[in-house]
């Protein structure tokens, strides 16, 4: 594991409706010494993101309520108003076709991660938003 300011934020939103999937994802980010807070759809994760400052929000792109994509939207409105810091937001979903990744783009989704994926995959990804959010 890399090695990181212990000022760096290490506290990750997941959002996903899907509690097996959350399961194996919060595991992987204990396992990276991150802490996790979960949401189960994309309007929970709104409102999460409003009263919290995540070094990363790690968001499914098909939940109930409100999708991934929305809630990219809506938190990237958020953040142009100034009511909210900036956050790296990265989708995870099961299609990797380029349809999807453009879709993930244009709500403003940082990355794309597709499921399932290796833990070293996450870790390159969580290590390198610490590192830029900490510089």
């Amino acid at each position: 594991m890399s090695e990181l300011s212990p000022k760096t934020n290490r506290l990750v939103l997941v959002a996903d409706d899907n509690d097996e999937t959350a399961f194996v994802i919060e595991s992987m980010l204990d396992l990276l010494d991150f802490g996790v807070e979960r949401a189960r759809d994309g309007r929970e994760a709104l409102e999460m993101s409003a009263n919290s400052a995540y070094a990363l929000i790690l968001m499914d792109i098909e939940m109930p309520v409100m999708d991934g994509l929305a809630a990219t939207k809506a938190i990237r409105g958020q953040e142009g108003e100034g009511l909210v810091p900036p956050v790296p937001i990265v989708g995870i979903t099961g299609h990797s076709d380029m349809g999807t990744r453009r879709l993930c783009e244009l709500a403003g989704m940082d990355q794309v991660l597709c499921k399932p994926f290796l833990m070293e995959q996450l870790e390159e990804i969580v290590t390198a938003v610490s590192v830029r959010r900490v510089n």
